[in-house]
C-alpha cells in the first residue's frame, strides 16, 4: 500500500468514522474479499439492505456488516483451523485481502450502490451502515516470513510484531476506507476472526487499546463457553456476542436457554445462527425457529445487540426462493430485523 495512505491513516480522521451509535444487527458476510463463493454486487446485497412488507412498503434491514474471511483464494491461513494448515497468510495476502474490499464493482462499493438503490423506494436511512472488517490472525507459524511493518521485519514469535502487524492492517483499511469516500457507509471498528484468545491476549489488548483512541469498536463473536466469555472488557473488546452453537451440534434445545443467561450474566450480545440446512431439511427449519422463540420468550429482541451468521448467503437464498416455506422464514427474520430497527431497539 501507498505510504501517503498510511499517513493518512494516522495522521486524520474523517466524516467516514463512526459516532458512538452501536449496531443493533449485524450480519455477516463472507466472500466479499474473495473471488470463491458469493459475488456481492448490488442486487445480491438488495435483501440485506431493504425489506418488502406484504403492505409493499420498503423498511430498512440490517444496520451492521461485519466483512470477514478465513482463508483466501489460495488456500492461505487467515486464522487456525481453516485453509491450509502449512500455508498461513503473509502480508502480501493481508494486502490482497484489503484491495478486493475495496475494489470497485464488489464488496463494499457495491453494497454502498446497493443502499443508494434503495433510497428511490425506502427513502433515506435513518444512518450510515456501519461496516467492521476482520482482522486476519497473526498466525506464530508464519514465522519471520509475513513481512514489513513500522521498518522492520517482523517475527511472531514476538508477541509486539504481531500487533505491528494488524495496526498495520487497521491502517490501511481506515485510509482506504477514508478515500473512498462511501455516500452510505461507515467504518465502525474490526472483528477479531480468531474465535479463541489464549495465544494471542497482549496483541488483543493492544488493539483494543488502539483502536479505542480512534473511537471504533472492536468485535468478538466467542464460541459457546470459550475461554474468556466471561469478561471479554478485561481482553480488549468492546462488543462480544456470544455464540449459541446449537443450529451445528446434536445438542438440547436448552442450549438456547443457557445461552440467554449467559448473556444476560456476563452483559453480552448474541448470535442468530442458520445455514444452507434450513432450505432442505425440517430439523433445521425447526431449529431456526426455535431460535426465534427461545430469544423471544427471553426478551432478546427488545434487550441485546445481534450478529446473524448466514454461513456464505443463506438470506441471500431465502429471499430469491419460490419456495413458500424460504419465504415464510425470510419474512420471519425480516420483521424481527426491521422492527428493531424502527423501534430503535435495544437502546444502546
Amino acid at each position: 500500500m501507498k505510504n501517503k495512505l498510511k499517513a493518512s491513516a494516522q495522521n486524520a480522521q474523517t466524516s467516514t468514522l463512526a459516532t458512538n451509535n452501536k449496531i443493533r444487527d449485524m450480519v455477516l458476510i463472507y466472500g466479499g474479499g474473495t473471488e470463491k463463493g458469493q459475488d456481492w454486487d448490488f442486487y445480491s446485497f438488495h435483501p440485506y439492505v431493504v425489506y418488502k412488507t406484504d403492505q409493499q412498503v420498503y423498511e430498512w434491514m440490517f444496520d451492521g456488516f461485519l466483512f470477514l474471511e478465513l482463508s483466501d483464494d489460495w488456500n492461505y491461513s487467515f486464522t487456525l483451523g481453516h485453509g491450509d494448515p502449512n500455508k498461513p497468510a503473509q502480508k502480501a495476502n493481508w494486502a490482497t485481502l484489503i484491495d478486493k474490499y475495496f475494489e470497485t464493482g464488489r464488496s463494499l462499493h457495491e453494497l454502498d450502490q446497493a443502499i443508494d438503490d434503495a433510497t428511490w423506494s425506502a427513502g433515506q436511512p435513518p444512518s450510515k451502515r456501519k461496516i467492521v472488517i476482520g482482522i486476519p490472525e497473526p498466525l506464530t507459524a508464519v514465522a519471520n516470513n509475513w513481512g514489513m511493518a513500522e521498518g522492520i521485519w517482523l517475527n511472531f514469535q514476538n508477541p509486539s510484531h504481531k500487533t505491528m502487524a494488524c495496526k498495520w492492517f487497521i491502517d490501511e483499511v481506515r485510509a482506504r476506507f477514508s478515500s473512498a469516500a462511501f455516500r452510505h457507509l461507515t467504518l465502525d471498528g474490526f472483528y477479531w476472526i480468531g474465535e479463541s484468545v489464549e495465544d494471542n491476549a497482549s496483541t488483543i489488548s493492544a488493539i483494543g487499546t488502539y483502536l479505542s483512541g480512534y473511537n471504533l469498536s472492536f468485535n468478538w463473536i466467542p464460541w459457546w463457553q470459550s475461554p474468556g466469555y466471561t469478561n471479554p472488557g478485561a481482553l480488549g473488546f468492546s462488543d462480544t456476542y456470544l455464540q449459541p452453537n446449537y443450529f451445528f451440534y446434536n445438542v438440547p434445545v436448552s442450549r438456547l436457554q443457557d445461552a440467554c443467561n449467559a448473556a444476560n450474566t456476563y452483559g453480552l450480545g448474541l448470535e442468530m445462527e442458520f445455514d444452507d440446512n434450513v432450505l432442505y431439511f425440517d430439523p433445521y427449519r425447526t431449529k431456526f425457529n426455535q431460535y426465534f422463540d427461545v430469544f423471544g420468550q427471553n426478551n432478546v429482541f427488545d434487550t441485546k445487540k445481534l450478529t446473524y451468521y448466514q454461513s456464505e448467503n443463506t438470506i441471500l437464498k431465502l429471499w430469491s426462493s419460490t419456495d413458500p416455506l424460504h419465504k415464510v422464514m425470510y419474512k420471519r427474520l425480516s420483521e424481527t430485523v426491521t422492527r428493531r430497527q424502527k423501534l430503535g431497539i435495544p437502546t444502546l
